[in-house]
């Protein structure tokens, strides 16, 4: 295999290992806690404890009417990379920051992780919309990339996620959360704005094992389709370590799968190796999102299913030799991309 390219890199400053547990938990626990609130409410009004009931449904709406962008959100969030000894590290292809800097671009992150997705999430858009470049971006970045671009840029998220109380603030505090409906990503890509997406969903996260490095795409080729739709830049980004941050329940992922297609949720079951806080993923685990050679795709207004079906092989076949170029350099020499 050829060399592999020069990487332009950058690690989030590292705080303190207590800093990186509190902000990780704390994200944890939105996901965790918000779903119960409604169920709460409907308990305590059917246990005719009325005062307490009405008292946490003014919470919830306070909550929902609050929500909103908060650059201090970002930066606590981003702390969590302190809970990591060997840090959490972005890296770009060189060729790659001078094709985002002349075009929009679609950043397709691998994989999703049990939950949060750590690469996706403290490598994304949050590091951007923090709104301190000079800590959370490599200067060749920021020198070549215009602020206010910047400051624009999304993320997309499973749509019930944006209805669960306390999640929904976070996510809408991130700044650059927008729900993955059909109008939602045609308002990012009409609107010419950089975002990252998730392809593999939550489809990735019911077939999470430790260790595999899987990603969810063979049946996932809509993030192409809109794509074609508007002639977009395509940025393949792959975290080497986000399989490796926690175990997770192997039993029952046909369960998973089904609740899935027909509830639209599931209900990740994953620990991590402190038995004093199974919550935290492994601390040794270093993180490393690589982001490999952008292409642009064709403006097909119409495409037809050839069209998509052509441009997501060359996706898959991108993404593979990403993996592959820099596997080996950040420990993972002897693992191989399974695409489902």
């Amino acid at each position: 295999m050829a060399k592999p390219p020069p990487l332009i890199s950058h690690q989030i400053p590292h705080t303190s290992r207590l800093h990186g547990a509190i902000s990780i938990l704390t994200m944890l626990a939105s996901m965790s806690l918000g779903p119960l609130i409604p169920p709460l409410i409907l308990l305590l009004y059917a246990l005719s404890l009325a005062p307490a009931a009405s008292s946490l449904l003014a919470f919830a709406v306070l909550l929902h009417c609050l929500a909103g962008h908060s650059p201090r959100w970002c930066r606590f969030y981003l702390r969590s990379a302190g809970w990591f000894t060997n840090g959490v590290h972005i890296h770009f292809e060189p060729s790659t920051i001078d094709a985002v800097a002349a075009s929009p671009s679609m950043w397709c992150m691998h994989p999703h992780g049990t939950s949060v997705g750590f690469g996706f999430s403290l490598n994304g858009a949050v590091r951007l919309r923090a709104e301190a470049e000079a800590l959370y971006l490599p200067p060749a970045f920021v020198g070549k990339v215009p602020v206010a671009r910047l400051r624009r840029c999304n993320g997309v998220q499973a749509p019930m996620m944006f209805n669960v109380p306390l999640l929904r603030n976070a996510l809408l505090g991130f700044g650059c959360a927008t729900p993955a409906t059909r109008e939602g990503m045609r308002g990012l890509f009409e609107g010419g704005v950089d975002f990252g997406i998730l392809p593999g969903g939550m489809e990735e996260v019911a077939l999470y094992t430790k260790g595999r490095e899987r990603v969810y795409l063979r049946r996932r080729a809509g993030f192409i389709k809109y794509g074609l739709q508007h002639g977009y830049l395509v940025v393949p980004g792959y975290t080497f370590g986000e399989c490796d941050c926690y175990t997770s329940l192997q039993a029952g992922k046909g369960l998973r799968m089904w609740m899935l297609k027909h509830v639209g949720l599931i209900v990740p079951v994953f620990w991590g190796p402190k038995w004093w806080c199974p919550a935290l993923p492994d601390p040794d685990v270093q993180l490393n999102t690589v982001v490999g050679q952008a292409f642009r795709l064709p403006v097909i207004k119409e495409p037809t299913k050839e069209d998509v079906d052509k441009w997501h092989k060359k996706y898959i076949e991108s993404l593979v030799e990403h993996f592959d170029t820099h596997k080996e350099r950040f420990g993972y020499g002897d693992r191989e991309l399974e695409i489902v």
